[in-house]
């Protein structure tokens, strides 16, 4: 997915989300970040603490700046291997389930939340590989 640079520092990295209001700072996993305006390929990743089903609600990311705590949005795919699931929340996510969790309990076109466990990650791609789920991280 396509993403602008609002700021680089350290191993972090803040995102303007095309299409939205999200500013979101991730921790940085690439060689190195690029400037401020740029425009940069990538798939962010989750590490959750608990993940609900949810019947109500729309697709969002708590708070729209800073580091996402929250998020909440719709299955798209699972990957049973993994244990993970790809989610929109506004953007994709890759988020990796806690390990008395199973991807069986919710099934892809159902609504799920989380909190973050620990900083999201943002992975960068080249705009080639940025396709599907390219990248995926491992915990």
């Amino acid at each position: 997915m396509k993403y602008f640079v609002e700021s680089a520092k350290n191993d972090l990295i803040t995102l303007r989300i095309p299409g939205t209001n999200y500013r979101n700072t991730f921790k940085f996993s690439g060689v190195a970040a690029p400037g401020p305006g740029a425009k940069v390929f990538g798939a962010i990743h989750v590490l959750a603490r608990k993940t609900e089903s949810i019947s109500d609600g729309g697709n969002y990311v708590e708070p729209l700046f800073d580091r996402p705590r929250r998020m909440q949005g719709l299955v798209l795919a699972r990957n049973s291997q993994k244990n993970q699931l790809v989610v929109q929340v506004g953007y994709e996510v890759t988020v990796q389930l806690p390990a008395d969790q199973n991807v069986s309990e919710f099934p892809v076109g159902s609504r799920v939340g989380w909190d973050n466990a620990d900083w999201p990650i943002f992975e960068a791609e080249t705009p080639e590989s940025a396709g599907g789920n390219a990248g995926v991280a491992q915990w």
